[in-house]
């Protein structure tokens, strides 16, 4: 999560494949250092921030927590690159926590569609815990992302092949 940051899922997939094949844990990626990381990841933007974040991220794993990852949100934060949305997505596929991690996709459908409307990316997370049902919870984001993503597209909505167009607020619909 820390190295998706404006570089899409398939680019830091393909960029970490190897990766996570020859350092798999925090230890070897400490080990690793900045610069040994850089020539793994040098195609996702922004990498050289990102890789500083990640070596010092691996080394604070196991200074503080014998470098599992913790399951706790200010445990998470406090970790350089981790912000709400990254200890969000850990907190739900890791630990199982019916937490709902907001990106651009998940903020732009809320709003549009009227489901948790908010003029902050946490606005909007507190509007979707209020309404999405808890059972839905531990796979919402992900419904809500590929929604975003594929129908529900920043430039040109897929109005007509959108499964809630009766219920979308969205006073644009392409039809």
């Amino acid at each position: 999560m820390v190295l998706s940051a404006q570089a899409t899922d398939k680019g830091v997939n393909r960029a970490t494949r190897a990766l996570f094949r020859d350092h798999p844990t925090p230890h070897a990626i400490a080990a690793l250092g900045v610069e040994g990381l850089c020539e793994y990841i040098n195609t996702i933007g922004l990498y050289p921030t990102k890789a500083k974040n990640v070596v010092a991220l691996s080394r604070l794993l196991l200074e503080r927590h014998g470098g599992d990852v913790p399951h706790d949100r200010a445990a998470l934060e406090s970790l350089p690159g981790v912000g709400r949305k990254t200890a969000n997505v850990v907190l739900n596929i890791a630990f199982k926590e019916p937490t709902i991690a907001v990106d651009t996709h998940i903020f732009r459908v809320g709003n549009r569609t009227g489901l948790a409307s908010g003029n902050t990316v946490d606005a909007v997370e507190q509007k979707l815990l209020k309404t999405v049902p808890a059972e839905f919870r531990l796979h919402a984001h992900h419904w809500l992302i590929l929604h975003g993503r594929y129908t529900c597209k920043a430039r040109a909505p897929d109005c007509v092949h959108c499964n809630v167009f009766d219920l979308c607020a969205f006073k644009e619909k392409n039809v």
